[in-house]
């Protein structure tokens, strides 16, 4: 019997420009809200939410801090009521979190069941800074849902490199899902569609992205699936739209190969078992790679890192 899920991407933007804080992260769940209640009523086949990275807080460099709160919270609260009424899992964005005792905040995103319970957190670890002042996470969790598959989530950045993937991937996730917020001025549509293609190619995994639209980000968020074929894939204005996954297309890729698709992750495996070093760059230490003999320092952590490199951001 095949394994069959119904992904909706939400992808709204977060607009509200209130200075009150708490205010603000108010009127943009009510907006999120109101599509989850519509899009559910319409398709009451929806079975899981996807929606943009820190939707709720919005994109606002000066108020970081303030605006993070605890995971669970207030607000998560909120998406937990309305995962359990509608009965869908639900990927709410992510949002900034703060933990009691700890200096800074993580950007997170989580996985939320049908029974309203948080049963997955994921923390960024490819943080754009100075832009972006959070602090990196340290695990790739993934967490099995039971009939359909193995769910990995990640967000923006975190799609392009390879590592995220691959270890969320690695450790079983079929279906990855990442938030994102990601304008224009980041390398344009094609430095978002076939990054996440390429991630869906050599995971051999369906992959979903889904990013704020106009006028915060650039939309275009999509679904590809194990061969990186675009599943569907929205504009630049607020929208949604609901795909049928078949999860065994996964199982099938990484088997057997899909339709000229090598089996790629059973080949790594079978040339590292023959003694090829396909590792050897970690296990050798990363840090030390020769690459890094022809680059000076670490990447910029602050502005005045940033203009005394000359970084262009825009």
């Amino acid at each position: 019997m095949s394994r069959y899920l119904n992904v909706a991407m939400l992808q709204i933007a977060s607009t509200s420009a209130n200075p009150d804080l708490e205010a603000r992260k108010r009127e943009h769940w009510g907006k999120m809200a109101f599509y989850l209640d519509t899009m559910c009523h319409i398709n009451p086949h929806i079975n899981l939410v996807v929606a943009p990275e820190i939707y709720i807080d919005g994109m606002d460099p000066l108020h970081m801090d303030e605006l993070a709160e605890t995971i669970p919270g207030p607000m998560t609260d909120l998406f937990c009521a309305k995962a359990q009424e509608l009965g869908i899992w639900l990927v709410p964005g992510s949002m900034l979190e703060r933990v009691p005792d700890e200096e800074g905040f993580y950007n997170a995103a989580m996985l939320i069941s049908p029974k309203g319970e948080i049963v997955m957190k994921y923390r960024k670890i490819f943080i754009p800074r100075p832009m972006e002042p959070s602090k990196p996470g340290r695990e790739f969790p993934v967490y099995h849902i039971e009939g359909i598959g193995t769910v990995g989530l990640m967000i923006c950045a975190d799609a392009h490199v390879p590592e995220v993937a691959r270890n969320l991937a690695l450790n079983g996730a079929e279906l990855l899902l990442k938030p994102a917020l990601q304008p224009h001025w980041i390398g344009n549509v094609r430095n978002l569609v076939p990054v996440v293609q390429t991630r869906a190619i050599e995971n051999q995994c369906f992959f979903v992205s889904v990013n704020h639209p106009a006028p915060i980000a650039m939309g275009h968020s999509c679904i590809c699936d194990p061969e990186g074929r675009i599943v569907e894939e929205l504009g630049e204005t607020d929208s949604y739209v609901v795909a049928t996954l078949n999860m065994d297309d996964v199982r099938l890729a990484r088997e057997k190969g899909f339709a000229g698709c090598f089996p790629l992750l059973k080949m790594v495996r079978t040339f590292r078992q023959e003694g090829v070093p396909l590792d050897k760059c970690y296990l050798g230490g990363l840090c030390e790679a020769p690459v890094f003999k022809e680059l000076e320092g670490n990447a910029p952590s602050t502005p005045e890192e940033l203009l005394r490199e000359g970084h262009q951001m825009l």
